[in-house]
């Protein structure tokens, strides 16, 4: 009678010790889990701040790039207008030896000329305004008058010029209007 209680023992102990064993996979393949998750982890930190660190050399890369542009379009401009600038201070230095106005004029005209030209070539374009039907998209106007002969609305004087730079107004032309 006691061979059914000791096997009855036997048999629960086996159980204990399995369910021992098993609980201790458990708790292995628990700690491993999180061992897994925490490696995971881990790499997925270094990951981001592998990108955090190359995103910003890509804005310091950029922000340079866009000063070392905007450095070469400013240079090439002075470029441009040197050359009018030398001439206007030959300009300065004959008028006081001139003796005809007519050649001091021609001189101005020709530092005048060359100025435009290196403002134009660097993008920027006059607004016609005489002649035209005011438009306050271009123009300022400063003053109506009376003007034989011109229709209501039409710029009959221009007293500064306007200009554009990339398609947009730089500055307004100021105008006198007829009334």
């Amino acid at each position: 009678m006691n061979q059914p209680v000791e096997d009855r023992n036997l048999y629960q102990e086996s159980l204990d010790s399995d369910a021992q064993a098993h609980a201790a996979m458990d708790d292995n393949a628990s700690i491993e889990g999180e061992d897994q998750s925490a490696e995971q982890l881990a790499q997925a930190q270094q990951q981001l701040a592998y990108l955090a660190a190359e995103f910003e050399n890509y804005k310091r890369q950029t922000s340079r790039r866009l000063d070392e542009e905007r450095l070469r379009a400013q240079r090439r401009l002075l470029e441009e207008l040197l050359p009018a600038f030398d001439n206007f201070a030959l300009a300065q230095q004959y008028a006081g030896q001139a003796q005809d106005v007519n050649q001091i004029k021609t001189g101005f005209d020709f530092v005048a000329q060359q100025m435009a030209s290196a403002l134009q070539s660097a993008g920027l374009e006059p607004i016609e305004a005489k002649g035209q039907m005011f438009d306050p998209a271009l123009h300022d106007a400063i003053e109506e008058v009376d003007a034989s002969g011109e229709p209501s609305g039409t710029v009959v004087e221009q007293t500064k010029r306007g200009y554009r730079f990339g398609g947009q107004v730089l500055r307004h032309s100021v105008v006198k209007v007829a009334k």
